[in-house]
């Protein structure tokens, strides 16, 4: 059977090998209910917060520290869907042959250099512009060199724990 698109996306950013049947679905749509709950009451509490902080505060400062929180709290949800993901097991398949464990591995190495890249350019223009107002131009590329290799290290060491026997 085919899989719509939709599946596909959410397989791919959740890094999910299994197929996606009703466990699986169960599963993130718990998970995904749960971050949405939690979201919707930071994005009330950032709203009144950057309504306060910018009447006491410069409001270029807010709004860097607010890009910056919401960067934390994005990697704080995919943290709790990627333990939700592991502890659950989604992410371990039992390949039937050696080529369909290729292919999943070349799949699996194709989608997360894309979600880092795509990651990475999100967060490097909010982030470089807040060091260009601070004055900071020069120490920002250590910091987005050591962020790119970490998460080189981590998607290694996470395609050997899921394809190498």
């Amino acid at each position: 059977m085919k899989e719509p698109l939709f599946i596909k996306l959410v397989k791919n950013f959740y890094g999910i090998s299994k197929p996606f049947d009703e466990f699986a679905k169960d599963v993130i749509n718990d998970a995904g209910n749960k971050i949405a709950i939690w979201l919707m009451v930071y994005l009330i509490i950032s709203a009144y917060a950057l309504m306060v902080l910018i009447s006491w505060f410069s409001p270029m400062n807010v709004v860097s520290g607010l890009i910056i929180a919401d960067t934390f709290v994005y990697f704080v949800a995919s943290a709790y869907i990627g333990r939700i993901i592991r502890k659950n097991k989604l992410d371990r398949y039992e390949f039937d042959n050696e080529e369909e464990r290729k292919i999943y591995s070349k799949r699996f190495i194709i989608s997360r250099l894309f979600m880092s890249v795509l990651i990475l350019l999100l967060a490097m223009y909010p982030i470089s512009t807040w060091f260009r107002y601070m004055g900071m131009y020069q120490s920002i590329w250590p910091i987005f060199i050591g962020y790119f290799t970490g998460n080189l290290v981590a998607i290694y060491m996470q395609y050997c724990r899921l394809f190498k026997r």
